[in-house]
């Protein structure tokens, strides 16, 4: 992990920060607040405060993990193949400031967690275990997106 990962995400939360809560998707159903606390729930994931199990098969995780370890970017109105039924989650937080402020210490948390045990591994649901390099390799691709789905990209 490189200071140039933390000024990425540094760059994304000053980014997110220009949201409004009505401001509408270029493509998709969510909306700021839905977005930031989905990005908020990867994060926990990585950074060991959440834990899931993987959720697809084994044979489909190697699938699905040539395409993370690509330079391909997630297409438009992907579906999440973990969930039955497509839709936004209920809301957890009273604003998006306060979501937005939660992703901010949720990164805190993923690099100081990985600081302090570099080898530690956290699964993701689908692309199975993953190091912090894997993690940081999915959390840009998956806030690149998310991030360009509201024109901040």
């Amino acid at each position: 992990m490189t200071d140039q990962d933390k000024a990425f995400f540094t760059k994304s939360i000053e980014q997110l920060k220009s949201l409004k809560d009505d401001q509408q998707p270029l493509w998709g159903i969510m909306t700021p607040k839905h977005m930031v606390e989905h990005l908020v729930g990867s994060w926990r994931i990585s950074n060991g405060r959440a834990r899931v199990p993987q959720m697809l098969s084994d044979e489909e995780v190697e699938k699905r993990r040539s395409f993370l370890f690509s330079d391909r970017v997630y297409p438009r109105n992907i579906a999440n193949p973990t969930v039955k039924e497509q839709g936004n989650a209920p809301l957890r937080k009273e604003s998006l400031e306060a979501a937005i402020a939660q992703l901010e210490d949720e990164m805190a948390a993923f690099f100081d967690y990985h600081k302090q045990a570099p080898n530690a591994q956290e699964m993701h649901p689908v692309f199975g275990a993953l190091d912090a390099n894997g993690w940081l390799l999915f959390q840009t691709k998956h806030m690149t997106h998310h991030m360009t789905q509201f024109g901040l990209m």
